[in-house]
């Protein structure tokens, strides 16, 4: 039996519930099983969140699966992307699609960018008999955005038109910048525009909304048009003019492409493209009814959203009582009992692994996970299961033709362990699921944090110090390193991350015992503390992994630092007389306004990485 995973982010938008559907549908349709990785994206201004989102990755077992679909477009976390796909590189005989963001390494699925945008711009100049029109651009840096532009100044051209700078205005694929754009439309004195082509809806209704704004009437004095039909284009009034994508469309064909590869086909073979077609409606004065049916849709979206955010305060106040695992449960039952759903599993990280050198970093899962509870809509059941992560879950809760919903629990990059679920009507999950994945994650964090520290004293002398060292922990470097960048976007001032590796602790924990490599992390730890400068902050990460921040904007400084530090290791091994020589990798990065705090990080540890590879310390020369 097939098994497909989909990786996807924000599953609940309407691209993404519109692609999973179609995946959902052909999948059953073939009796595949079908895991779905959401997470919901770095919607925190804590930049240590995005790693927590980002641990998704690394739940599955990629080279259990025959073929992995992925929403590339819809990862909002900086790396995920290239991240994943290095990952799957390494997976041999597992066939990988692409949906709406090309890659050379696999087949993609794409929508129709160019031909459509021609057909819109010809609607406005054949049907109508406009001359000014403007047009209001995606991201620069997308294909999709580039091809639409193409597409409206290759029919101005073939039409004679001409297209002047301030025709032209490079949005954002959102609704923020519609006022900004009518200003640059509008720019010294400028005639009103007769239309303004929208490389996507959000940006046309913010363009509708601005020209409201203004006392301009559409389409009386400006025509306006988007692309991909969503839900509010029809119920915008006058409804918005737009190319409607059949998005479930797009999924059933990753599925067929998919299957194509297994045959050892072309991926393209027999699929044709995607069903495109354009909706006429009030914006351009083509029609001015209003679809009905897309009301009464919009009217339960609201009251789903409503729904959600009530249940979302109430379930925060109920969980302040929870101080146990258990009574978190119940809570939790309470309130995801307006959607529909079969079962959900609650996957909790091993807690004697997570103890171990390779789990001490957070971002990353238990090689074992433990079935903590089991919920369906009429019971409870706890448990205490232990399985391999690489099942997903216990070979017992296994079916063939499973659809299955996997999100993770995590606060911040501290990642407790994930959730299953199982629905046969996902387009519930659209609000409220999100709100309550938040809600438990950070309780599991309180309740994390009661189980640690069960004194306030005692909790407020550990939280910040790593109890081994003496010198400040990963929660420490954390907060560190934010209230560092928060300064760099007031001021400017670039900083350094100076990461570092004790080379060949397991080397002396299997040769000399553990305590001997204690010795050896707190020898490590002392140097860096006395070596980090008053510009600096050293910090233990992981097992063998510390962190150094330092706040200058000097290469040079750093590099002394770094300097001293490998003097002082020298030192420490002439003048003890230990059986095995300490030593570490260093690698730096500089963080200022071009590079965010997540690449820096990145960045650091692989210059570290390249010093590291191929070393062999800690064993004394013969």
């Amino acid at each position: 039996m097939r098994k497909i995973a989909l990786f996807v982010g924000e599953v609940s938008a309407e691209y993404q519930s519109d692609v999973t559907g179609g995946i959902i549908e052909a999948a059953r349709k073939q009796g595949y099983s079908l895991h779905i990785f959401n997470n919901f994206g770095a919607y925190s201004p804590n930049v240590f969140h995005g790693y927590g989102e980002k641990s998704i990755i690394h739940i599955p077992d990629l080279p259990g699966y025959d073929g992995v679909i992925l929403a590339g477009d819809t990862f909002n976390v900086e790396g995920m992307y290239e991240e994943l796909t290095e990952l799957l590189q390494h997976c041999q005989g597992c066939k990988v699609v692409c949906l709406r963001r090309e890659d050379p390494r696999f087949p993609t699925i794409t929508t129709e960018n160019y031909d459509p945008i021609c057909n819109m711009v010809e609607h406005f100049i054949r049907t109508h008999g406009f001359r000014h029109i403007c047009f209001m651009s995606g991201k620069r840096e997308m294909n999709d955005a580039q091809l639409r532009l193409k597409a409206y100044l290759d029919t101005m051209e073939k039409y004679g038109l001409p297209v002047t700078e301030h025709m032209i205005f490079h949005g954002n694929y959102w609704k923020n910048l519609g006022e900004e754009a009518l200003d640059w439309f509008l720019e010294e004195g400028k005639p009103l525009p007769q239309v303004i082509v929208c490389a996507n809806d959000y940006m046309a209704i913010s363009i509708c909304d601005a020209l409201q704004k203004k006392g301009i009437q559409v389409p009386e004095q400006v025509c306006v048009s988007g692309f991909d039909d969503v839900e509010e284009a029809s119920v915008s009034v006058p409804a918005l003019t737009s190319i409607k994508v059949n998005y479930r469309d797009m999924g059933r064909k990753a599925v067929y492409m998919l299957e194509n590869l297994w045959q050892g086909k072309d991926a393209f073979e027999g699929i044709g493209r995607v069903e495109i077609d354009s909706r006429f409606r009030g914006s351009c004065g083509c029609a001015q009814s209003i679809d009905s049916r897309a009301v009464t849709k919009l009217f339960q979206r609201k009251e789903q959203l409503q729904n959600a955010l009530y249940h979302g305060s109430s379930m925060h106040v109920d969980l302040e009582n929870a101080d146990t695992f258990r009574a978190l449960m119940n809570v939790g039952r309470a309130y995801i009992s307006a959607i529909r759903f079969r079962r959900i599993y609650i996957c909790m990280c091993d807690e004697l692994e997570r103890q171990e050198e390779k789990a001490a970093m957070m971002n990353q899962y238990t090689e074992h996970m433990v079935l903590r509870n089991v919920m369906s809509m009429d019971e409870d059941i706890p448990h205490e299961e232990r399985f391999l992560r690489s099942e997903l879950l216990p070979a017992t809760y296994h079916q063939e033709g499973e659809i299955l919903f996997i999100s993770t629990l995590h606060e911040r990059n501290d990642c407790f362990g994930y959730v299953v679920l199982s629905t046969d009507s996902p387009d519930e999950l659209r609000y409220q699921f999100q709100t309550w994945i938040a809600s438990v994650s950070m309780s599991l964090a309180k309740l994390q944090m009661y189980e640690e520290n069960q004194a306030l004293n005692e909790m407020r002398r550990q939280y910040g110090r790593d109890e081994l060292t003496g010198i400040p922990n990963r929660r420490e470097m954390e907060r560190v390193l934010q209230k560092q960048y928060d300064h760099l976007r007031q001021s400017g001032e670039s900083f350094f991350v100076v990461s570092v590796d004790m080379d060949g602790l397991k080397y002396i924990n299997d040769h000399f015992g553990h305590l001997e490599g204690d010795v050896a992390l707190k020898a490590l730890a002392e140097i860096l503390a006395a070596e980090q400068g008053e510009m600096g902050v050293a910090a233990r990460t992981g097992g063998d992994e510390f962190q150094i921040c330092m706040a200058t904007q000097s290469q040079g400084i750093v590099e002394s630092r770094i300097a001293a530090i490998r003097r002082q290791i020298q030192q420490y091994n002439e003048d003890r007389d230990r059986p095995y020589e300490l030593s570490a990798s260093i690698g730096y990065a500089r963080c200022d306004q071009c590079v965010p705090l997540l690449s820096c990080l990145q960045q650091a540890d692989t210059n570290m990485y390249r010093e590291k590879s191929g070393k062999k310390h800690a064993r004394k020369p013969e």
